[in-house]
């Protein structure tokens, strides 16, 4: 071949490799940027979690707690949760106080979230009728306000009332041996005069205003002169065989202000902040049901499940969006008791 071809020849073959090279380094830059993972949005979702299956709701739970902290400090977040989205997918729930709440990741970790518009979240034993019987109300006597009744509970041999640390036990302020009426005296005739007697501070656990809680309760002494029904109002008794909440559990309540009620379990794990009149308390590991599941004044009923009436919770608070409550078993392990089912 004459050097005039064979230069030129030499010069096309060089062109078209490099044409080649860059063709092949163009295709895996593509490839790479479609496959790679993105920061944000739905496209990271991992691939659907079931709420059926224990694993998926236990990596559900796992990675609500590690993003709740910074979740939390977004403004008007209140609260975290695991529950199920629209699309029947287990999700972490994100609990605003308002509409239209921004800087909410779509998912974490590869989880999607779900935001729930709760409002504010507060004590619901404010206000309270009835008569001595679970399900009904009750307060303490130093103030006008009413709560209700939410079991018999059974401690060495003794019966005692349980409600919460804020309906029996004036959110810490109160001393063992003050006296406990029922109904409460917000129920009174007239509003705020003083009602009948019905047992006295025995026992509460301190809301933390400064740290983590997990229960709002306290046990009052029965007055044995009158006689007091381990049945709810609502027409049934509770069983002693406590039940852990889980995310589509059917459940019921019987309360001061809202009487027997149904719903099922939204979420589980939920950490909330509650406005009490003495402050901010945050809850962790809650259970979340819907809005119209209790009202102000049935702080302290208990909730369990609409077969069996196994024992899940003690509700405590709500809000316009949620209801919450304690897991039951915390709070039977802090007075070690059990529920009174005669």
């Amino acid at each position: 071949m004459p050097r005039t071809l064979k230069g030129r020849f030499l010069l096309v073959v060089s062109l078209l490799l490099i044409a080649a090279v860059a063709l092949v380094l163009t295709s895996c830059s593509r490839e790479d940027s479609i496959s790679s993972p993105t920061s944000s949005g739905g496209s990271n979702v991992t691939s659907a979690l079931s709420a059926q299956n224990p694993n998926d709701v236990a990596l559900a739970m796992r990675v609500q707690n590690a993003h709740t902290p910074e979740l939390m400090k977004i403004p008007d977040v209140v609260g975290t949760g695991t529950g199920v989205a629209a699309n029947g997918h287990l999700a972490v729930l994100v609990l605003t106080r308002k509409p239209g709440v921004g800087n909410i990741p779509a998912s974490v970790d590869g989880i999607q979230t779900d935001v729930r518009v709760v409002g504010d979240v507060v004590p619901y034993a404010k206000p309270g009728g009835g008569t001595l019987q679970c399900g009904t109300s009750t307060g303490n006597d130093l103030e006008c306000a009413a709560g209700t009744i939410g079991a018999v509970v059974l401690k060495s041999g003794t019966k005692y009332l349980l409600s919460n640390n804020h309906v029996y036990a004036r959110e810490n302020a109160a001393h063992a041996g003050e006296r406990e009426d029922a109904p409460g005296r917000y129920d009174g005739k007239p509003r705020c005069a003083q009602t009948a007697a019905c047992g006295t501070l025995s026992q509460f656990v301190n809301i933390n205003f400064n740290g983590s809680n997990t229960i709002d309760c306290a046990i009052a002494t029965m007055d044995t002169s009158r006689p007091t029904s381990v049945a709810q109002s609502g027409g049934y008794t509770a069983s002693s065989t406590v039940q852990a909440a889980s995310v589509g559990l059917a459940v019921k309540k019987s309360g001061r202000t809202s009487g027997l009620t149904t719903g099922t379990v939204q979420a589980i794990n939920v950490t909330i902040q509650v406005q009490y009149s003495a402050g901010i308390a945050t809850f962790n590991g809650q259970i979340m049901t819907p809005a119209t599941f209790i009202r102000s004044g049935d702080s302290g009923s208990l909730m369990v499940t609409q077969s069996g009436n196994n024992p899940v919770g003690l509700c405590f608070a709500g809000g316009s969006g949620g209801s919450f409550a304690n897991p039951i078993g915390p709070v039977l392990q802090a007075f070690g008791a059990t529920i009174a089912t005669q």
